[in-house]
Parts: C-alpha cells; sequence; structure tokens
C-alpha cells in the first residue's frame, strides 16, 4: 500500500527541523545501522592492507562524546627527494617520499553515535608523529592539541610538561615494514623504531622530579633504563643525555624520536651494550613559554652541575668521560657548543643533530689542550630537506684536524623528531661506545697446498662488554681467483686455479669494523709424484642420526727419495659439510655424523693435500646411504 501523501509530508517537515536544530558547527549522528557495529579500538590500530600503496592502514580512534570537531594532526604530510618542498598528502605515498615536519597534516574525523572519533590513512614504516586537535566546550577546548589518550607511551605527570603548557604535545605510531614500500631506508627505521618483539627485551621510561640549579622546582628528568638493568652488576652503565630543540621538552627524545625502542632493538642484537638515556627539559623561568626561558648557559651548567650529580647518585651509571655522552637536537645539538667549550672533558661522545655547535678556532685549540690525548668522538647531521652538510663538515674537519674522530649523515627527513631519531640510530650505533676489545683469529698462520679447492676452518675471537654481540664478517685478500672464498662461518677455501703465493685471511667485529685481526696462508706449489687415495666406509648404510666411520689410505705411487711417506690432510665432503683431518703414516679415519641430514644418498668426496712432494688429487669413492 502506498504511503499517503499527508504522512510523508510530516515526515519531511521532520527531517527539515532536526537538520535546523543541529546548528552551525555540529556532526550529525552516524546512521542508526551503525549502532549495531562493534565499538572500534582506541587509539592507532595498524593493519596490512593491499589496497594501500604503502601495504600498511592506520585506523586513528579517539573516544570523546563531548567533542563538537577532532581533527587527526601530526607531521605525516609526504616530502619526495627529488621534488624538494612539493608537499603530498600520505595517500600519495610512492618511493623517495617520507612523512616529514615543517607543515601540519590535518584530516578530520568522524563520529560515530557513541563518541567514536576515527580517520584511516596509510602511511609508511617507522615511529611517525601525530597528535589530536579537539574541540570541546565541556573543558573549554577550542583546537586543544592533545596526546593520544590511547598511547601507552610514558609522560610527566600532570601539566608540567614544557609541551603540554604550550599546546604543542607530539604522539608516536610505530608501523611496520612492507616489501612493496621497496626501501633500504625504511626497512632499516621499522628494525629500530618498531617496540621489540620480546618484551622482555624492552627496557623502561620513568619520568623523575627535580629541582634545576636556579632552584625552579617541578621540572622532570627523563630516564630509561635498559631491560634487565642491575644496580649491583661490576660494570656501571654507560649513559647518554639528550636535550631537546626550542619548544621541546624531555618528553622529545622519548616519544617522537623513538629512543627507547631504538636501544631496545639495538641491545637485543648485540649493537651496543646496555645503555641508560636521561633526557631534560631546558626550559629555567617556570611558566614561561616564549624564547626568554631558554639559556645555554644554564643548561650547560645545570647538566654539569645539577643533572649529572642526581643521575650518579641514583643510578648505577658511569662517572667516566669515556662512558658519557652528550647530543641534542636543534637547540639542543647547539646547546651541545657550549657544553663541550665550557666542560671540555666531561663528556667523551658528542652527538649533534640539526643544530651545530657555534666555536671559533680558539674554541677549538682549547678543547684540544683540555682533552689531550683522551678520545674524543662527534658526529652531526641533518635531514635532507634541511639542506647540505657543509656546515657540518667545515665543523668535523676542525676536529679532525687537531686528532679526534669526527663524522657527519644525513637522513631522508625534515626538522622534525622523526630526524632526530633517525640520526639518533646512526649516533648510538656507529659511534657511541662500540663495546669491542679486541678480535683475533687462529691459527694464525697456515700452509696449504695448490692444486685442489683445498680448505682451512679459522675461527675468530672477540672480547666484548656486556651484552655486546661477537660477530664477526670475515674476508680474504690477495686472491687471484674469484673462486677462492671464505664462509660466514670463517672457512677458507683456496681454489685450484689460485695463482697466489699468499693470502690474507681478515675477521672483523660486525659492530666496530675498526677492531679486526688477520691470519697468514702461505700457499705452496704442490709436487710432481703422485698419489692413489682410497676410502671406504662400512657399512655405507646407516640410520639418521647415526655416524658414518670413514677410513682413507694415502700412497704414492712411486717411491719418492725425498718424501717416500706421504704426509698432510685429507678433506672429506658430504651432504655439503667438508671434515679435514691430518694423515698418520698416509691414513686416517674420518667421522661422518649424519645429524641434520634427510634420508636418502649422498656421495663422498675425498681430497688429498698439504705435501708439497706429492700431488693432490681428489674423487667421490662411494655412496653411503641415510636411512
Amino acid at each position: 500500500m502506498r504511503e499517503t501523501t499527508g504522512r510523508r509530508r510530516l515526515r519531511l517537515a521532520i527531517s527539515i527541523l532536526a537538520f535546523t536544530a543541529l546548528g552551525a558547527g555540529a556532526v550529525a549522528p552516524a546512521p542508526a545501522a551503525a549502532a549495531g557495529r562493534p565499538t572500534p579500538a582506541p587509539g592507532a590500530t595498524v593493519k596490512a592492507d593491499r589496497t594501500s600503496p604503502t601495504g600498511y592502514t592506520v585506523t586513528f580512534v579517539y573516544r570523546n562524546p563531548h567533542a563538537t570537531q577532532v581533527r587527526l594532526a601530526g607531521d605525516l604530510t609526504l616530502l619526495d627527494v627529488n621534488t624538494g618542498t612539493t608537499r603530498y598528502q600520505p595517500e600519495q605515498w610512492q618511493p623517495g617520499r617520507y612523512h616529514s615536519g615543517g607543515t601540519e597534516f590535518l584530516r578530520d574525523m568522524t563520529r560515530d553515535p557513541k563518541g567514536n572519533w576515527s580517520v584511516s590513512v596509510p602511511l609508511h614504516a617507522g615511529g611517525l608523529s601525530y597528535w589530536y586537535r579537539v574541540w570541546d566546550p565541556t573543558q573549554g577546548w577550542e583546537n586543544k592539541r592533545i596526546w593520544d589518550p590511547a598511547s601507552t607511551n610514558p609522560r610527566p605527570p600532570g601539566e608540567s610538561s614544557f609541551r603540554v603548557r604550550n599546546n604543542d604535545v607530539l604522539d608516536a605510531v610505530s608501523v611496520p615494514y612492507a616489501e612493496k614500500q621497496n626501501d633500504p631506508v625504511l626497512k632499516k627505521r621499522a628494525g629500530y623504531e618498531l617496540p621489540v618483539a620480546d618484551r622482555a627485551k624492552r627496557g623502561t621510561v620513568t619520568y623523575i622530579p627535580y629541582t634545576t640549579i636556579l632552584g625552579d622546582s617541578g621540572h622532570y628528568l627523563g630516564v630509561y633504563l635498559p631491560a634487565g638493568y642491575d644496580a649491583n652488576r661490576a660494570q656501571p652503565y654507560k649513559v647518554a643525555y639528550l636535550a631537546h630543540g626550542i619548544f621541546g621538552d624531555e618528553t622529545d627524545f622519548m616519544v617522537p624520536a623513538n629512543v627507547p625502542n631504538i636501544l631496545d632493538n639495538m641491545i637485543a642484537k648485540g649493537e651496543i651494550e646496555p645503555t641508560v638515556v636521561v633526557t631534560m627539559g631546558n626550559h629555567f623561568t617556570g611558566t614561561s613559554l616564549g624564547f626568554a626561558s631558554y639559556n645555554q648557559t644554564n643548561a650547560a651548567n645545570n647538566l654539569v652541575q645539577t643533572i649529572l650529580p642526581l643521575i650518579e647518585g641514583r643510578y648505577h651509571v658511569s662517572t667516566e668521560r669515556s662512558g658519557r655522552a652528550y647530543a641534542g637536537f636543534s637547540y639542543g645539538g647547539m646547546t651541545g657548543g657550549v657544553v663541550i667549550r665550557n666542560y671540555p672533558t666531561t663528556f667523551g661522545f658528542y652527538g649533534h643533530f640539526s643544530g651545530n655547535p657555534s666555536l671559533t678556532t680558539g674554541d677549538y685549540d682549547t678543547i684540544a689542550n683540555a682533552v689531550g690525548d683522551d678520545d674524543l668522538s662527534v658526529f652531526l647531521g641533518n635531514g635532507v630537506f634541511e639542506g647540505n652538510l657543509n656546515a657540518q663538515n667545515a665543523i668535523a674537519d676542525n676536529f679532525r684536524a687537531r686528532g679526534y674522530a669526527a663524522a657527519t649523515a644525513q637522513v631522508p627527513g625534515a626538522h622534525d623528531g622523526m630526524t632526530a631519531g633517525q640520526l639518533f640510530t646512526i649516533f648510538a650505533r656507529d659511534h657511541l661506545w662500540s663495546g669491542v676489545d679486541s678480535v683475533s683469529v687462529t691459527p694464525a698462520s697456515v700452509n696449504l697446498t695448490t692444486g685442489w679447492n683445498w680448505t682451512r676452518q679459522f675461527r675468530a675471537r672477540v672480547t666484548t662488554n656486556e651484552g655486546v654481540s661477537p660477530a664477526v664478517t670475515w674476508s680474504v685478500r690477495g686472491a687471484t681467483s674469484p673462486d677462492t672464498t671464505i664462509s660466514t662461518a670463517g672457512l677458507l677455501s683456496v681454489a685450484a686455479g689460485e695463482t697466489a703465493s699468499s693470502l690474507t685471511v681478515v675477521a672483523t667485529s660486525v659492530i666496530d669494523p675498526t677492531k679486526s685481526a688477520s691470519a697468514q696462508v702461505t700457499v705452496v706449489p704442490a709436487g710432481t709424484a703422485r698419489v692413489t687415495v682410497k676410502a671406504k666406509a662400512a657399512p655405507a648404510s646407516v640410520v639418521r642420526g647415526d655416524t658414518f666411520t670413514l677410513r682413507v689410505d694415502v700412497r704414492a705411487q712411486s717411491p719418492h727419495p725425498k718424501a717416500p711417506t706421504v704426509t698432510g690432510e685429507v678433506a672429506v665432503t658430504v651432504g655439503g659439510a667438508t671434515h679435514v683431518v691430518a694423515l698418520r703414516g698416509g691414513a686416517a679415519v674420518v667421522d661422518l655424523p649424519t645429524d641434520g641430514l634427510s634420508a636418502g644418498v649422498y656421495p663422498v668426496h675425498v681430497a688429498y693435500s698439504g705435501d708439497p712432494v706429492h700431488a693432490p688429487t681428489a674423487a667421490v669413492h662411494q655412496q653411503l646411504r641415510v636411512r
């Protein structure tokens, strides 16, 4: 039955009245059908998404039934390394574009009937800065910039944080790497900036109150302690003191720069020894929010005279310059120039991220006279969207000219906390204390005979501090044949066609490439006296997990006056594993374990070498079966 015209008019009138009642700026509730949907999870939810240009989409949900308007904001617009200053929206991501600060990203969020505001955007890998802007008449908020209430990042209590008081807070969301991003920079960022998978390997962040050198109370220091922090361990923890930029505070390196995640991952990988981090605010005038709240001399004095004694008295950290680092972003990097000028022997490591120290020739000389023969390391860097590295390179050259280590680097980013995090990664991984004391290689010298692809196992011993990886990379120098190689496990294979008379095997620390050791290999030409090699295992069939016993006999085909008995060694290869065994009276017994081998038939390759009188020979002698 058709609806009557009068009833239709009545409904139309009700609809018009309802629309008018909303008023300007109000947001209409979603259709009633949405009421049956599950309540969305508050915070930032990251999901794999094949339709996303980055492979991931992040849904931001903020619950506030009283708000009249909410916007997602952040350092989420994109800059392209090829187009410079042109800004792109997240949906326009493609390789070579990076989320960058400098222009605030703003996107309206929509409200459901329960007061959940949400919006979804595609984001690339890494720890990315965002916040919310909220209009809430019940709290007197108009365009109030807030942390994400669902975020788990620790923060100072109450309204004490300078960023909170200045309506300038930043939060961070962690986005994984998808192969479709096809960017090694983003892949590395995800490997450091995302929370470490094993929760037991995550450090802790707390904020402790303190009174500044000027007597102002109500200030806080951020303290990161590595997982498993032990106040009673024999060796004190090395410690990095980090300072923010203009209008930042003690939360900057902890949240948008992602330092806790970065160090958790580095420590878990053994790339740096467990390290403590202290972050500080550099505002000394109480309620002031302007430039008058800054003073670099006050900041330097406060750090050395107040913060260091407080931290060293409360935590088990180094009191030696070799165990202390100072780093700062922007204004904090500039303040580092005052620190090193006024306290040149307090810190052994300096990082200046997007903020350069201002030093004269006399300052460099004064620093060098104070530091003397002690080590000093200086690192400077910026983002590619901030300009070139000419100034940083000139500063580095001044330190190098005086005999100190100095390096520069540039990362794809703008003047923001995400760039600070990338630069801190390089600083901590490549320039802070490596924790590697020494590397040695055994055997230190070897004589090998040419003529067959001969092998020799080398081993490295790396002495490190607690928690630092002893991993090494192996290389062989001096080879003329591309088939002369060394494996990742230190197994040298000398090619049959190798013509070099000597080789150098080198083990280099992965964590500290400045630490390495080498072994010398003398390659001796083989003689002309031929040998006969016989090898047999009985039984030739065993159950997987058992061991074959191979008996090898090597005899000269004709007597030789200089060496009537064959000496040297044999190499037996089966199932991809090679066993080198010395001959005794021309014979050897070789045990061949089958652990890791699947059922099947395996050829036994036996080769002889090591005797400069007798010529090498090699052949497949038997087929062994694993049941």
